[in-house]
């Protein structure tokens, strides 16, 4: 039987300080190997100089010889130098890939990094999760007047540097599951004292985005075995959680958790897994209140979690604790940087429509008065995403999107070409709760009319806005999968997405529209998005 590379004798530590061994040994071999080469240098140097020196002298001597003494000496032979063969060089070789190049760098020597390797890889997908810069000058001349003009305000206006590039750098993949300085946050929580378990789960995901980058399923072998480590420290620290209940152990356990379940996303394409351990994480955060909320880390971590969790809270029609005005209305809010982030007072808004989708669920006694009273209270959230958007939509003055032809035929001509990341992100979310919105509408206002006429109309208007609203989401899912493989979010637009497939199909079972041609159009879109690596959230129709 064919035996492997010998495993070095005794204990873990012995192991250790052998590696430690074997690096001092190739750091002296490599400085030898220099210091050679230095000394070879300078050999060659000074015998050239001598030689030219003793040469010129020579030269000078004999021009002033006669010319029979000079013809009469023999002619000296010259001297050759032997020298060491040069050593090995640095290589330095360059890959073409799509629209940029990658750099490959060949070492002289072994090195062997240790446990080095974790930082570097965590390092890296805080780097992929970073957006994009923020343009200096927005691209067309706006038209507040258009009917069709797609708006988004911030609530304090950017920050805009002179020189900033549109274009994203095309050879690194940027991901964003959480919000975009998340990762920023957690990274430097998991270098504290008993983070171990969130460096383990961070490194897992690291290697889990870099596998189904590069498609080497060695790295992806090596990122599950991690991640099997993690969610064994992680078990661990619930369980001495639920012993100590310390407040400030739920952020580092929540983050650890978060961190998990994007390697669960990126390798089993699951997302009732992912949302399984989104819900451990709220419980955690919940747990711990509002109160444990006052460290920066613990700030960008509940940040992270109330930008992942929006999706499923409107998949699954459960209210949430993030819709409690506790949950809000921070005493550190105005202070916090990313919570002028236009998505956060987008979700001020959107968390609130899961809550009265789960009471029109379970109202057993829909009578016409309390439908009445329900449609008031949606009518208010229609109002408040109307001034989200009319409001933000003064602050630009240069429009912040424009139109270009479709890749993705079938359904629309053109598509939507934001200005910036920041913006495709929040107004596409934006799409996707408003179409949920406007759905419930429909349904609160498709009983009413039973017993009341009056909610003819609305039904009416619901549906109108309802379709109209999942065409303009559809049309702004080429921008983050067909335009550009760099831009972040690409996970966010996946509920409006949804939510758009889903009222085609509403509307073509409960109101006999033809919606033939969306249907096919979000079939093969499914399919489309499901090459990139990320399932869909369910397939309708």
């Amino acid at each position: 039987m064919p035996q492997g590379r010998p495993r070095r004798p005794g204990t873990e530590a012995e192991r250790a300080e052998a590696r430690r061994q074997q690096v001092r040994e190739n750091v002296r071999a490599f400085r030898q190997r220099n210091k050679q080469r230095a000394l070879s240098d300078n050999t060659v140097n000074s015998l050239t100089k001598n030689q030219n020196t003793t040469t010129n002298l020579s030269n000078t001597s004999n021009s002033t010889k006669r010319p029979s003494e000079a013809k009469s000496e023999p002619p000296t032979p010259s001297k050759s130098f032997e020298t060491p063969p040069p050593p090995h060089q640095v290589s330095v070789t360059r890959f073409p890939i799509g629209r940029g190049v990658k750099w490959s760098l060949s070492l002289p020597f072994r090195i062997d990094l240790g446990p080095a390797y974790s930082g570097a890889f965590i390092a890296a997908f805080n780097y992929r999760n970073q957006p994009q810069p923020i343009p200096d000058v927005l691209e067309v001349p706006l038209n507040p007047g258009a009917e069709s003009t797609i708006s988004i305000r911030f609530p304090t206006p950017l920050l805009r540097t002179s020189g900033s590039s549109t274009t994203s750098t095309p050879d690194v993949l940027r991901v964003e599951i959480c919000y975009n300085s998340w990762t920023t946050a957690v990274s430097i929580e998991a270098m504290s004292s008993g983070g171990q378990m969130l460096k383990e789960a961070l490194l897992a995901a690291a290697l889990s985005l870099i596998s189904l980058e590069t498609n080497d399923r060695r790295i992806s072998a090596q990122a599950l075995q991690i991640q099997t480590i993690a969610l064994r420290r992680l078990r661990e620290g619930f369980d001495q959680y639920v012993d100590d209940k310390d407040p400030d152990k739920a952020t580092m356990l929540s983050a650890t958790a978060l961190a998990c379940s994007m390697s669960d996303l990126l390798v089993h394409k699951s997302w009732p897994g992912f949302s399984l351990h989104l819900k451990g994480v709220g419980a955690l955060i919940e747990h711990a209140g509002p109160v444990a909320l006052h460290t920066s880390p613990a700030q960008e971590n509940f940040l992270g979690y109330r930008t992942a969790q929006i999706s499923f809270s409107f998949l699954e029609r459960r209210s949430s604790f993030l819709s409690r005005p506790e949950w809000i209305d921070f005493d550190w809010r105005e202070d916090h940087p990313n919570f002028s982030h236009p998505i956060h007072s987008l979700l001020d808004i959107a968390y609130q429509i899961p809550a009265q989708m789960e009471v029109f669920d379970k109202c057993a006694n829909r009578s016409p008065n309390a439908l009445r009273r329900h449609l008031r209270r949606l009518n208010g959230l229609v109002s408040d995403l109307n001034e989200w958007k009319a409001d933000l939509f003064d602050d630009y003055s240069s429009e912040i999107y424009s139109t270009e032809a479709a890749n993705w035929h079938g359904l629309h001509t053109d598509v939507i070409k934001f200005s910036n990341i920041i913006v495709a992100t929040s107004f596409t979310l934006y799409t996707g709760v408003r179409v949920a919105l406007f759905s419930l509408v429909r349904q609160v206002a498709a009983v009413l009319k039973e017993d009341d006429e009056s909610a003819i109309p609305v039904l009416n208007f619901a549906i109108q806005e309802s379709y109209k609203w999942s065409r303009i989401a559809c049309q702004c899912l080429e921008y983050f999968f067909a335009r550009d493989q760099n831009v972040v979010g690409r996970v966010l637009c996946l509920f409006p997405f949804d939510a758009a497939w889903l009222t085609f199909t509403e509307l073509s079972t409960a109101y006999k529209m033809n919606m033939a041609s969306e249907l096919q159009w979000c079939t093969a879109t499914a399919e489309k998005i499901k090459a990139t690596g990320l399932p869909v959230f369910r397939k309708r129709g």
